[in-house]
């Protein structure tokens, strides 16, 4: 490892998130059965989903579904699909309408981003690994699609502390995809097309490049670190390191800190949207080490 990058790990070592705080915000921690996490998360709470009724993420709906995930509630989703401003007036961001307006998007099916939390199976733990030379840093950011078993990856790119490109891909989650949530992750079914990476692909690459020693930043990294289901320690996460004005449970969005601190432009150019974050993210830390 290079002077700078040295220099730069033993910052960030002083940033990671305490066992206290990764439990506080929602990340995925270690369950006492192999390949289960589990979820400590005053301060992050996610929606709960059972196994026959959801709410939609959407339009808050509470809507029934068949033994495979399909809705049978024959109902239309009517939805902001912005958040509201945070000003005495706030307005959706989406149709810059204030919170009584109508809603401007719809879709033919609800949608439900929840999680069992008695049941986060399939999840790897990384370790150490004699065969991972150096003490990395990078960058993850993920996309997400709404699929008959909830919100799952389908699209995850990394960067090094160069914000260079390390390893990036769609997957194919294990269950049918009902929304691209193109609006948000710029993804689009013609996208998938002949793609066959899946998930334990995407694990069995973050054990060569990831190890328990790695310093691994994000913006909200608990989400993309759950639906990934990877377990890691060592976590850097711009939304705690640039603390909301309002305080907890607000978190800036990313786009904000970019425009604050990165300054206005384009926020990614090539590759997936998710890389643009990612080297947002990780150059929000290095702003944050000068």
């Amino acid at each position: 490892m290079s002077d700078v990058a040295n220099t730069l790990y033993q910052s960030l070592q002083q940033m990671t998130l305490s066992e206290d705080d990764l439990c506080r915000f929602g990340y995925p921690r270690q369950h006492l059965e192999t390949g289960k996490a589990v979820i400590h998360s005053p301060e992050c709470h996610y929606n709960i989903q059972f196994p026959h009724t959801r709410i939609c993420q959407r339009c808050k709906t509470s809507y029934s579904v068949d033994e495979l995930g399909y809705s049978t509630t024959p109902s239309t989703c009517a939805y902001h699909w912005s958040k509201l401003s945070t000003g005495s007036e706030p307005i959706y961001y989406c149709c810059r309408r204030n919170q009584s307006s109508p809603a401007c998007s719809t879709a033919p099916q609800h949608v439900s981003d929840g999680i069992e939390p008695n049941n986060l199976i399939g999840f790897i733990s990384t370790q150490h690994n004699n065969f991972i030379g150096k003490k990395g840093i990078f960058a993850i950011d993920c996309e997400m699609v709404f699929t008959t078993a909830g919100m799952d990856v389908a699209a995850i790119s990394i960067v090094d502390s160069n914000c260079e490109k390390v390893y990036e891909t769609l997957v194919v989650p294990d269950a049918p995809i009902i929304d691209f949530n193109t609006k948000h992750s710029s993804l689009t079914r013609q996208q998938f097309l002949g793609v066959t990476t899946r998930l334990q692909d995407v694990h069995n690459k973050l054990l060569t490049l990831v190890d328990s020693h790695t310093i691994l930043v994000g913006h909200g990294l608990n989400n993309d670190l759950l639906r990934l289901k990877v377990i890691h320690d060592n976590i850097v996460d711009t939304s705690v390191l640039y603390p909301h004005p309002r305080g907890l449970p607000f978190k800036a969005a990313l786009v904000f800190l970019q425009n604050k601190h990165l300054g206005r432009g384009p926020k990614h150019t090539t590759g997936l949207k998710c890389r643009g974050d990612a080297q947002a993210a990780m150059r929000l830390v290095h702003l944050k080490c000068q």
